[in-house]
């Protein structure tokens, strides 16, 4: 048996006496490792679907003799995903706006297979909170019904607003991950001194300004860690990167250390050792961070 990625033969094991779904779960590894996502499968010539995969799946592979496979760039059909969310949000956004009293003139019902079908057939391709907000979505076009009142459309505007921030974000780190990447090291930077003022936000009983101050700053981390995946496929060899002396795996790992350290301390209310990691420890990490980026990046 011969399997082939859009055209090509793929080097790889193939277990005697092991069925097709073995391979084509050894084949998906090698493809999701390379940045890439099965969109097609063909069997000695027969299209094979979700209902006839398992049919297929459980058949020898001396029995098969060429199986072809249409892969796509994983990034490329997250971005069309993104894309066609967005529309679905704007559409949502508009049809609250524009909703006639009798709410006929609105097709409540398509938009609500859109997101039904958006959430269904990409949830493979969304990160655990992206699924999460496009099935808060969904689930809201689904109680409101055919002909939505007006509490449902207050609630569907105002988490459209919100989404469509969420995910024209994402996109963007997508599409322009140097860019985004420089946005995350102005967003640092414009905010870096209030980390030092943490213990004085909470001596003073500002505990909950205090936490948007951390959660602020482990947005960008994570912002951080979205764009770097994207950085690398755009060329940027990120492994050679050393972030004041460290690899980008090892900064990583203490950072995050430094950050669970952080946490505890919010929770112990231990204002003194908030004040020291956060001046000795996050703000000299992230500037070490955004410098090396800014050596990596390519001139804007």
């Amino acid at each position: 048996m011969t399997i082939y990625v859009n055209g090509a033969p793929l080097a790889m094991d193939q277990r005697a006496g092991g069925n097709l779904g073995e391979a084509l779960s050894a084949a998906d590894g090698l493809i999701e490792k390379a940045g890439s996502v099965i969109v097609s499968l063909r069997v000695d010539g027969a299209e094979v679907d979700a209902d006839s995969y398992a049919a297929f799946a459980s058949r020898p592979m001396e029995s098969i003799e060429s199986v072809e496979i249409q892969a796509e760039d994983s990034s490329a059909i997250r971005i069309r995903a993104i894309r066609t969310f967005l529309e679905l949000l704007a559409l949502a956004k508009r049809f609250t706006e524009d909703e006639p009293a009798d709410g006929d003139a609105v097709d409540w019902p398509s938009l609500r297979a859109g997101a039904l079908d958006m959430r269904d057939a990409f949830a493979g391709l969304f990160s655990a909170d992206e699924l999460s907000f496009v099935q808060l979505f969904a689930g809201l076009l689904e109680r409101a019904g055919d002909a939505p009142d007006k509490a449902s459309r207050v609630e569907l505007s105002a988490q459209a607003d919100r989404l469509s921030s969420v995910f024209g974000e994402r996109l963007a780190e997508l599409v322009s991950p140097a860019l985004e990447m420089r946005t995350a090291a102005s967003l640092f930077e414009a905010k870096a001194s209030e980390l030092a003022d943490l213990p004085v936000l909470l001596q003073t009983g500002k505990e909950d300004q205090a936490m948007k101050v951390v959660l602020y700053f482990i947005e960008i981390f994570n912002k951080v860690i979205r764009v770097i995946p994207e950085l690398r496929k755009s060329g940027i060899d990120t492994s050679s990167i050393s972030i004041g002396g460290s690899a980008m795996a090892e900064f990583y790992g203490s950072f995050n250390e430094v950050l669970r350290d952080l946490t505890g301390a919010f929770e112990r209310k231990d204002s003194v050792l908030i004040g020291d990691l956060a001046e000795y420890e996050v703000l000299p990490r992230m500037r070490d961070f955004f410098s090396a980026m800014r050596d990596a990046l390519p001139e804007s």
